[in-house]
């Protein structure tokens, strides 16, 4: 398995194309439309299968991240186009045989097309078929662009297009609502250590330093990994548990080697509740009857 950089990732991306003959899936947090078009471009015309996943928030298309035009285009050249808004992965997968891995967006910096590319690598591999299970899961618990959708969510961003971008955005619950993701699996590193809410405190968990803006750390933190599960994890279970509860399913979840012991899976979840508690997460209430945390999921997130 040889390691690419940069501009060899382009090169092979473009190379594997050319051989898919059944199916082309793309899975991207960021996506500019000219890269997109650039990449489709090399696609066989007999190909029947392309999907495109990418993250989408409202925030990342204001930002410039993301083109929003990606949307229109992929439904018209016959790409289905799913949304995660969870995700951060970078994956090309042609004929599910062989799939590139790597930190290569869907942008000219990200495959390093003209004079403004990042450093980043990737390697091909092999697909096995219980990585196209999972795979096809990433697709299953994604939002699938149809007509309405699409105009929902123009008619949400040509709205705040227009006002003065001075604030975190993100879509209205129209679209929140559609999205469910799934947390099968945690590693510890996914999971707050102890932590000071003060300007400057690296959350390695989220790779972010705070630097006083609360509400934008609180948008990082909700749709972190350990935010979602948690959230799925008290509606599976009647929307109330207690802590000793969570903490046996925290358990059974994380899956890092050499597996935390009990002890180290609480702290792991005190850390959890606090963050919530500091950060005032308004879909989470916790209190404590009976000497025991208790913590409510009290509203959907947003």
């Amino acid at each position: 398995m040889a390691i690419l950089f940069s501009n060899e990732i382009m090169d092979s991306v473009v190379k594997e194309l050319h051989k898919a003959t059944n199916s082309v899936q793309i899975i991207t947090a960021y996506c500019k439309e000219k890269t997109f078009r650039y990449l489709d471009s090399e696609i066989n015309t007999e190909v029947h299968e392309k999907r495109l996943l990418v993250r989408f928030r409202l925030d990342d298309i204001l930002k410039g991240s993301t083109d929003f035009e990606i949307l229109r285009y992929g439904i018209e050249h016959g790409w289905k186009v799913y949304l995660r808004f969870d995700l951060h992965a970078k994956t090309y997968i042609v004929d599910n045989k062989r799939c590139l891995v790597g930190s290569a967006n869907v942008t000219n910096s990200g495959l390093n097309i003209g004079e403004s590319g990042n450093v980043e690598m990737a390697a091909f591999v092999d697909v096995e078929p219980q990585d196209i299970e999972k795979i096809g899961n990433l697709f299953n618990d994604a939002i699938l662009v149809d007509e309405a959708i699409f105009l929902n969510l123009k008619k949400q961003f040509d709205l705040v297009k227009k006002a003065a971008i001075t604030d975190v955005y993100s879509w209205d619950n129209s679209i929140m609502d559609l999205f469910n993701s799934q947390i099968y699996t945690l590693f510890s590193y996914e999971i707050p250590g102890d932590f000071e809410l003060k300007v400057g405190e690296y959350f390695q968990f989220l790779d972010v330093n705070f630097d006083g803006n609360k509400k934008k750390l609180k948008e990082k933190f909700r749709w972190s990994n350990v935010y979602i599960w948690l959230i799925n994890t008290l509606r599976e279970c009647g929307d109330c548990m207690y802590f000793g509860e969570l903490s046996e399913k925290l358990h059974n979840t994380v899956v890092s080697d050499p597996k935390p012991y009990r002890r180290d899976i609480k702290q792991m979840l005190a850390n959890l509740l606090r963050l919530i508690d500091e950060l005032e997460m308004e879909e989470i209430v916790i209190d404590r009857p009976n000497f025991s945390q208790r913590v409510t999921l009290v509203r959907k997130m947003i």
